[in-house]
């Protein structure tokens, strides 16, 4: 009950955060592009994205990081845990302080590899500066967030990443009132966020695991080795992932127009929504995870899987649906002066690969459990290549343009999600290739049930102005539940969920 009572805790508090998220871009993205242009809000982007490159280096050594400390906590050798956190943390530091040094000399040169209107350079210069620095202290925290997942406190995460978020909007709020717009604001503030996130998470490792200490004395080759040994895959899997969907912006800054680059940025907008979702939904999971395969509770650990697949099948559903039938009015709302038609469509075509990948992803964790990643990271780089490859060809022999862009990633993503992940993953826990396929499958016919009934009834309402646009909204979220209640989720899974239901209401 207790584990049931802190997941329903931490899935609204990171939920809360995942909304904050949304609001501020959904007010940043229409004031950068009417300020400053749709170009600059390319760039804004694209600044994210090459950080997203960075972090390939740093995932070989922290990927596995949290996995090894929480793992000897459990097991209570904490001298094994501390040689696991101050290895990463050093090593992260000597990482971070490398990519940041080579950050510098790019930024200085960087209008020799990108196309960028000279009016811009020198505030984009600065914005890619200030994003760099702020990738090395998010990096050295890394280690610090094991403690979250050691007690089970993903909830306050969530907490702290909503007061981030207020500060966030109330940053930019006094910035460019009190200043003249210029875009290199957006690194000052994300600074100010993660040293807000920083913060919190060196106070909960130093109070809640006080076992756990960074000394140089702590410090082991031979940890290093393991991480790195077991991380590598996994940094493989991040250039895979970053072919697949990292190199979308680049590509059209360098083959197409830094104006369509901008309009794939705030397509990537709504479809970083979607990414944010799945691993809030995630998350609240793994530490649960974690503790069911350390204790070797095979049963347990399956009834987790399966849940937290259905769980994050409905909200991938619920946000598929709901952006396909109410987001071309959404566009013409939020920023009637792009072209909304253009901008709906090519969202439509990027978040379609969500409908297989939504409830597949809480299953990458299995992966983490289990140490075994070549093989899926091999997949993923495979893929990306031929996301990369396909764009070319696609851009130079044909006339497809814009949408090259977004087509290859859906493909490839789709069929990595469906074919390729699921029987592998299976083999990893020892379980017959199809087993999680049944679960998968009845996701993806719950998603399509729910797409063609929010839009008969979204055809039956025709919604107008925002009032019309959230109350519609609203009220699809309440029928979709009832879809997935009746015809997706498990008899012991609804009746978890009434149980919760009628404890809130007795405590009413």
């Amino acid at each position: 009950m207790n584990k049931g009572k802190r997941l329903i805790i931490t899935l609204m508090s990171t939920g809360m955060a995942t909304v904050m998220s949304f609001v501020v871009s959904f007010f940043l993205t229409p004031f950068i592009t009417n300020m400053l242009g749709t170009e600059a809000y390319g760039f804004v982007t694209l600044s994210k994205s090459f950080v997203s490159y960075a972090v390939i280096v740093s995932t070989a050594l922290d990927s596995y990081a949290t996995r090894y400390i929480a793992v000897e906590y459990h097991n209570r050798d904490f001298k094994k845990a501390n040689n696991y956190v101050s290895s990463a943390f050093y090593g992260d530091v000597i990482i971070a302080s490398c990519i940041l040094g080579a950050g510098v000399l790019f930024v200085l040169f960087m209008e020799r590899f990108l196309n960028i209107s000279p009016e811009l350079i020198i505030s984009v210069k600065l914005l890619f500066l200030l994003v760099l620095v702020n990738f090395f202290f998010t990096t050295i925290k890394i280690v610090f967030n094991s403690s979250f997942y050691i007690k089970n406190r993903l909830d306050v995460i969530g907490f702290f990443r909503v007061i981030g978020y207020v500060v966030e909007i109330v940053l930019y709020i006094v910035i460019f009132h009190l200043f003249p717009p210029q875009v290199w604001y957006v690194g000052v503030v994300m600074i100010v966020v993660t040293a807000i996130n920083f913060s919190a998470a060196v106070w909960m490792f130093r109070s809640k695991t006080p076992e756990l200490k960074i000394r140089k004395a702590y410090f082991d080759a031979g940890a290093i080795k393991k991480l790195v040994g077991n991380g590598i895959w996994n940094s493989v899997n991040s250039l895979g992932v970053t072919l697949n969907s990292g190199l979308d912006l680049l590509v059209t800054n360098l083959l197409l127009t830094n104006l369509e680059m901008g309009q794939i940025a705030i397509t990537k907008t709504i479809a970083s929504i979607f990414s944010s979702l799945e691993a809030m939904l995630c998350q609240p999971f793994q530490p649960l995870l974690l503790k069911s395969y350390s204790d070797r509770n095979e049963k347990q650990l399956y009834e987790e899987l399966r849940m937290s697949v259905n769980i994050s099948g409905f909200f991938s559903a619920v946000t598929f649906a709901g952006f396909f039938c109410l987001g071309r009015l959404f566009y013409q709302l939020w920023i009637p002066n792009q072209d909304t038609d253009l901008l709906y469509v090519l969202t439509v075509v990027t978040i379609l690969a969500y409908v297989s990948e939504g409830p597949v992803h809480p299953l990458y964790y299995i992966y983490t459990l289990t140490v075994k990643n070549r093989i899926p990271c091999l997949i993923t780089l495979i893929g990306g290549t031929l996301n990369v490859v396909g764009m070319f060809v696609l851009i130079r022999y044909t006339n497809m343009g814009i949408y090259s862009i977004v087509i290859t990633t859906t493909v490839i993503t789709t069929i990595t999600s469906i074919i390729t992940n699921p029987p592998y993953m299976a083999h990893c826990l020892k379980m017959k290739w199809h087993t999680f396929y049944p679960v998968l499958l009845i996701n993806i016919i719950g998603n399509g049930v729910m797409t063609f009934v929010f839009n008969s009834i979204t055809r039956a309402i025709n919604p107008t102005g925002w009032i019309g646009l959230i109350a519609t909204a609203t009220f699809l979220c309440i029928v979709g539940f009832f879809i997935y209640y009746v015809f997706v989720f498990s008899v012991r899974e609804r009746e978890y969920i009434a149980n919760i239901l009628k404890r809130k209401i007795s405590e009413k």
